[in-house]
C-alpha cells in the first residue's frame, strides 16, 4: 500500500526536480550578467577577499570558502521586470516576478501582468503591466510594494528586444509546442506582430522565441506563464552545456545591452552563489499569484485572491508577510466565480484531503480482498 508519506515525497520530488530547472537557468542569468557588468567595469573576484573590501559585511565567509561564488549574508528582495519597449513608447512590463533571498534559500513569486491592483495617482484600478507604462521601475516598485505589503530593495529590468540577441548568441533554444500557435496584430510592435508556429519540436532563435514567450490565447496569462517556465527551463539546458564557454565573449556582450539593474556587481555575483546555493540544497520555492479571471468594463483582469495569495507567500514560500495587511486589502476585491478561478500553486490543505481519501479507499479495498 502506497503510504500518505510515500504519497507525498513522490509528488514533492517532482515538484523539487520543476523547481530545479526552472532556477538553474536564473542562477546561471544572474551569473552572465554579474560576469558581464564585472568584465566591463573591471571588476575582479580578488576584490571580496581584499582586507578593505566594502561588500565583506554582506557576504558570507562561509560561502566564500566552500565556493568560487559568494552568497548573500543579509536577506534581499529584487523585482524582476521583462519590458517589451517599443519606438516612441515606453511600453509595459510583460513579465513581472518578486524574488525573496536569504542565505541559501531563494522564493520566486509570478505576477501575470493582467493582475488587478490600485495604482496610486495614476487612474486607480488598473493592470499591473500598466505601472510601468506610467512610471518606469519606480512606480512598478511602488505599486508592488503596495499589493504584496513587502519592501523592495533592488530591480532587475530586461529588455525583451535586446534579449532576442541574447537567444541568438547562444545558438537558439529547442522546445516543443503543445499546440499551432496562429496569432496577428498588424498594430503592434512598431510594424506588427505575427506568430505561427506548427505543433511539435522547434529549434526557436530569438526572433521565435520571444514569439512562443508572448503568444496569447483562450488561455490568457496562465499560459503565457507556462510557456515562460518551458523557455527558461529550455535556456537553462542550452546553456549548462559546456560547449556555450566558447560562445562567451558573445553572450556576454548581449547580457550588457540586454539588462538594466541597480545592483552592483558585487551583489550581482552574490546573488547567482546565492541562487546555485539554493538550487544545490534544494531550497527554492516558487508560487503565482491566485484569483479569477474576470471581464470589468470589457477589460480581461485577473482579480487577485488576496487571502489565499498571503497563505501562498507565507505557507508556500516561506516570506515574511502581514496578515493585517491581505485582510484589509481583501476588502477591496470582490469574489469571483469559482469557474474563473486560477490558482497553479501547491495547497498543503487539499493534498492532505486528498492524500487522506487515497488512504481510505486503500484500506477499504484491503478489508473486501479487492
Amino acid at each position: 500500500m502506497i503510504t500518505r508519506e510515500r504519497l507525498a515525497e513522490r509528488r514533492q520530488e517532482r515538484r523539487r526536480k520543476n523547481r530545479k530547472k526552472l532556477f538553474l537557468s536564473f542562477a546561471i542569468c544572474f551569473l552572465i550578467t554579474a560576469v558581464c557588468f564585472g568584465v566591463y567595469a573591471g571588476f575582479n573576484f580578488n576584490f571580496f577577499h581584499s582586507p578593505t573590501s566594502k561588500v565583506t559585511s554582506s557576504v558570507s565567509e562561509k560561502s566564500k570558502e566552500e565556493n568560487i561564488l559568494p552568497s548573500l549574508q543579509k536577506d534581499m528582495t529584487v523585482m524582476l521586470l521583462g519590458v517589451d519597449e517599443r519606438d516612441k513608447d515606453v511600453g509595459r512590463s510583460d513579465t513581472l516576478m518578486f524574488l525573496s533571498l536569504s542565505d541559501k534559500k531563494a522564493s520566486l513569486l509570478s505576477i501575470p501582468r493582467d493582475t488587478r491592483v490600485y495604482i496610486e495617482r495614476r487612474g486607480g484600478w488598473q493592470k499591473i503591466n500598466a505601472a510601468y507604462a506610467h512610471g518606469g521601475e519606480k512606480l512598478t516598485k511602488k505599486t508592488l510594494e503596495e499589493f504584496l505589503g513587502v519592501e523592495v530593495d533592488k530591480y532587475v529590468k530586461v529588455n525583451i528586444a535586446e534579449f532576442t540577441k541574447l537567444i541568438d548568441a547562444i545558438g537558439g533554444i529547442d522546445v516543443v509546442i503543445e499546440k499551432d500557435m496562429d496569432y496577428e496584430d498588424p498594430w503592434d510592435d512598431n510594424g506588427g506582430l505575427y506568430i505561427h508556429l506548427d505543433k511539435g519540436p522547434h529549434h526557436l532563435d530569438g526572433k521565435t522565441a520571444m514569439e512562443f514567450v508572448r503568444f496569447r490565447d483562450s488561455e490568457g496569462d496562465a499560459g503565457r506563464v507556462r510557456r515562460q517556465q518551458t523557455f527558461m527551463q529550455a535556456c537553462a539546458e542550452k546553456l549548462s552545456d559546456p560547449t556555450m564557454l566558447l560562445k562567451l565573449p558573445e553572450i556576454l556582450s548581449a547580457a550588457k545591452d540586454a539588462v538594466e539593474t541597480d545592483l552592483t556587481s558585487a551583489e550581482m555575483l552574490a546573488i547567482a552563489g546565492t541562487l546555485k546555493s539554493a538550487e544545490d540544497t534544494h531550497h527554492i520555492k516558487t508560487g503565482t499569484v491566485p484569483g479569477y479571471w474576470q471581464y470589468i468594463g470589457g477589460v480581461s483582469y485577473l482579480v487577485p485572491d488576496v487571502l489565499r495569495l498571503g497563505e501562498v507567500m507565507k505557507q508556500n514560500l516561506g516570506m515574511e508577510t502581514d496578515d493585517e495587511h491581505f485582510a484589509k486589502l481583501a476588502a477591496d476585491y470582490p469574489k469571483g466565480v469559482e469557474y474563473n478561478y486560477y490558482d497553479v500553486n501547491q495547497n498543503l490543505e487539499a493534498d492532505l484531503k486528498i492524500m487522506s481519501k487515497f488512504e481510505r479507499d486503500n484500506l477499504l479495498l484491503e478489508e473486501n480482498n479487492l
